[in-house]
């Protein structure tokens, strides 16, 4: 043999034996865990304990439990309470609640049991005995790439009744990528907001500016390793999530108990091991809770509405002026169109319009009984229908949760036998100091009265809505014996009493009527279309993937905060609308659709300058995008943040969209210029090359709607008339009707062409305000402008 034979044969020898070492080892590793999983996420146990070692997501190579303590993973059960269960409340009256192992007798968790059996069947089951109970954990991987579904039951094996209190999962260790100080993680505060990992400390589901959805996404923005958490409870039970550096623990209460051979499973729980951000675990959830609760279809006035203001009523007289920028000063509720037109944004509600407010500061007394200093019922209807006249809608203002105490209800001694008592019966809460008693949810004598009230309203004012305030922001235990409660820890299920009657009697009064609350709670959707919401997050709101169709609305945040949610609504917190409001308005007319209605693209439009801030909505054959540059670069806005005053030439790329897009037009919502924009292609990608701090940006698809619009319009007095053209935007030609509409004003000819000329007339005597001049036609995007009646 040469000298190169052996060489080979040196080489080739060592080879077999490392591979035969490396099978060896994986053998071995095998027998020592027990695991399940796929090319997309491996799930290791501890063969000893059954304790949760790892789950690993192998595409990125990433563990996301990364030295978390296996023997408490992942559930933890504990019994034998060594006194009551209660919930406390601080000076701010949040909820406090005591450590479970404090007031609990045992703990049961992976290293407090024995591993009994192990069952490789329809997915894995583990069975552990311990404590005197049977725990079976059963895991099955789903269709999806990375998902898994996981169970646990409990069973009582000894001879004695056994109070619990569960806490699945119990997760500890969780950090993902390289660098989990840079961990973000969703914060489900109303309608959701992107945090650092471990900002916030979790949260009570009923408390929406906590927990409004039963679900968790922790992820590395730099590697996109991400785990999401879907907690498929289809009976909203009290839950609080408790989050603390490294853990993630989801804690039922109150204590359920089990009678001996008694058996108890807890809600499944969907793991996702991912590449991304909160985005996939946003949708996966709304195809769960699509299934588990169902939703109302919203009116259809209510698709082409394009949000809500508060507006408030004082009477006019001798020196009486507004006390803030949304109070209106009447004589009559029938003047209600006058006003209304100052701020045509669709649509506002009502609020100080009943009894009390004729005596004081008091927006609310529980009756509701409309008030007679303005023309009473009769008059508000009369109003109501002059709003409608102009194309516009309303929704009454009704309180919820508190009575004040200078009210009827409070004399009668109704309001205190329905207020949420508490374990000392004291009546004490957020509003008391206001002069307020807080309303049980429980109450049966409170849910009908308010359901009638509702109706009430509706019949009497021909309203299109009603907003339940406060409702959603809430979770507080009762211990008021006249409700009869079963236990005092039923808040949620009361809930969900209340709005089923409310629900029921407003149908019954106008079919065609919205009802939303205040503080955005997904397992409200069978019975209500939507909240309202105040949080302003740079990111997409959660619930604008993740809850549909129920739709928060917005008004308190400002109309910049607005066009980038993808919620309707934003800014006109005045009674004369702002002009950058009034811009909003009529830029997102020909794109509502896809800004409220549509999908919302994962991946947001790339910009060459940071401060930018993009999102792209899917029309019906053409995309909207939205460019911001906003006043605030932090990650959760202040209330109303504007646009910078910095300016700065920035470029969007759209990879791989240039061999879909036909061609692109763009309205700098600033000055409300629209006009054709040049696009640059580069292979598949797209570029655009942009000037404006906010910009509205329609990309075409071939064959899709045309974008037709006119010049802006002059400033009109009563009997004065102007004329404009019907131009168009897009690049090639449109033959269909065209239909100009102008509630309030005169068009001829109201069908046109495009180049065809339309002459607005407005008649003598037209309230002074904004009117909206709207183009509409199949097969096209009109756009609107206000014309101003002076």
């Amino acid at each position: 043999m040469d000298s190169a034979a052996r060489t080979v044969h040196t080489v080739f020898i060592p080879g077999i034996i490392l591979l035969m070492l490396m099978a060896i080892a994986n053998s071995a590793m095998a027998e020592r865990s027990i695991e399940i999983g796929s090319e997309n996420c491996q799930i290791r146990f501890d063969p000893t304990t059954g304790g949760l070692w790892s789950i690993r997501n192998p595409q990125l190579e990433d563990e996301c439990l990364k030295d978390g303590n296996p023997g408490t993973m992942p559930f933890r059960i504990y019994a034998d309470l060594k006194e009551e269960f209660v919930i406390g409340q601080n000076e701010l009256f949040q909820l406090v609640f005591q450590k479970p192992e404090e007031i609990c007798a045992t703990v049961i968790q992976p290293d407090s049991c024995q591993l009994t059996e192990v069952i490789r069947k329809n997915g894995l089951t583990l069975i552990y005995e311990g404590g005197g109970f049977e725990i079976r954990l059963a895991i099955v991987l789903k269709d999806v790439a990375g998902v898994s579904d996981w169970t646990l039951q409990i069973k009582n094996t000894g001879s004695q009744p056994r109070d619990l209190l569960i806490d699945f999962p119990a997760l500890n260790g969780v950090r993902l990528g390289p660098e989990p100080a840079e961990n973000l993680a969703t914060a489900m505060d109303q309608a959701g907001v992107t945090v650092p990992a471990w900002e916030r400390p979790g949260g009570v589901l009923g408390e929406s500016n906590q927990l409004s959805m039963q679900w968790h996404a922790i992820w590395d923005p730099h590697t996109k390793s991400a785990l999401g958490l879907l907690f498929m409870d289809p009976d909203a039970r009290p839950k609080r999530l408790v989050l603390a550096e490294p853990s993630i623990d989801l804690h039922y209460f109150p204590p359920i108990k089990l009678q001996p051979g008694e058996s108890y499973t807890a809600p499944p729980v969907r793991f996702l091991v991912y590449a991304g951000d909160w985005k996939p675990a946003a949708r996966a959830y709304r195809a769960w809770h699509d299934k588990a609760f169902g939703h109302l279809e919203p009116p259809e006035w209510y698709r082409h509405s394009n949000g809500s203001v508060g507006r408030h009523f004082k009477k006019a007289g001798p020196g009486v002026s507004p006390s803030n920028s949304i109070q209106v000063i009447l004589d009559d509720f029938r003047e209600l169109p006058a006003t209304h037109i100052r701020c045509p944004i669709d649509f506002p509600e009502y609020a100080f319009y009943c009894r009390a407010s004729m005596f004081g500061p008091v927006h609310i007394d529980g009756d509701n009984i409309i008030r007679e200093d303005m023309g009473g019922a009769e008059a508000l209807r009369e109003g109501i229908e002059g709003v409608h006249r102009l194309g516009l809608h309303t929704q009454i203002y009704v309180e919820g949760f508190i009575v004040h105490k200078d009210s009827e209800l409070a004399r009668s001694g109704n309001a205190e036998r329905w207020a949420v008592t508490h374990r000392d019966g004291t009546q004490i809460g957020p509003y008391s100091k206001q002069n307020f008693y807080h309303m049980c949810p429980g109450c049966v004598e409170w849910q009908d009265h308010l359901a009638g009230m509702v109706g009430r309203l509706l019949r009497e004012t021909g309203a299109d809505g009603v907003r339940l305030d406060s409702l959603g922001f809430y979770y507080l235990p009762c211990y008021n014996p006249a409700h009869n409660h079963k236990k005092p820890f039923g808040y949620n299920e009361w809930i969900k009493q209340l709005l089923a009657k409310v629900h029921d009697a407003a149908v019954a009064a106008n079919p065609n009527m919205l009802l939303s609350t205040e503080g955005s709670a997904d397992w409200f959707t069978p019975w209500v279309h939507g909240a309202l919401t105040s949080r302003c997050s740079r990111d997409l709101p959660f619930m604008r993937l993740a809850v549909g169709p129920y739709r928060p609305y917005v008004y308190a945040t400002g109309s910049v905060w607005a066009s980038l949610s993808g919620f309707p609504g934003g800014g006109c917190e005045s009674i004369d609308i702002k002009p950058l409001d009034a811009n909003w308005l009529c830029a997102r007319f020909p794109v509502h659709q896809a800004l409220v209605w549509g999908d919302v693209l994962d991946s947001d439009p790339q910009s060459s300058d940071p401060e930018i801030v993009t999102r792209q909505f899917a029309g019906d054959g053409y995309w909207a995008v939205v460019a911001v540059r906003p006043a605030s670069q932090e990650r959760i806005w202040p209330r109303g943040t504007g646009l910078s005053e910095k300016h700065a030439d920035y470029t969007l790329t759209f990879p791989g969209l240039a061999p879909l897009v036909e061609d692109a037009v763009i309205c700098d919502i600033e000055t409300l210029a629209w006009q054709p924009l040049k696009t640059e292609r580069d292979g598949d990608d797209l570029h655009l090359r942009l000037k404006t701090n906010w910009g509205l940006i329609i990309l075409r698809r071939q064959d899709s709607p045309k974008v037709a619009g006119f010049d802006p319009l002059p400033v009109l007095h009563g009997g004065e008339s102007t004329t404009f053209t019907i131009q168009l935007l897009s690049s090639d030609s449109y033959k269909g009707n065209i239909h100009v509409t102008a509630p309030g004003l005169n068009i001829k000819p109201d069908k046109v062409s495009v180049s065809d000329q339309v002459t607005v007339n407005v008649p003598a005597g037209t309230f002074p305000g904004h009117y909206a001049v709207q183009l509409n036609g199949e097969n096209l995007l009109g756009i609107k402008r206000f014309l101003v009646v002076e």
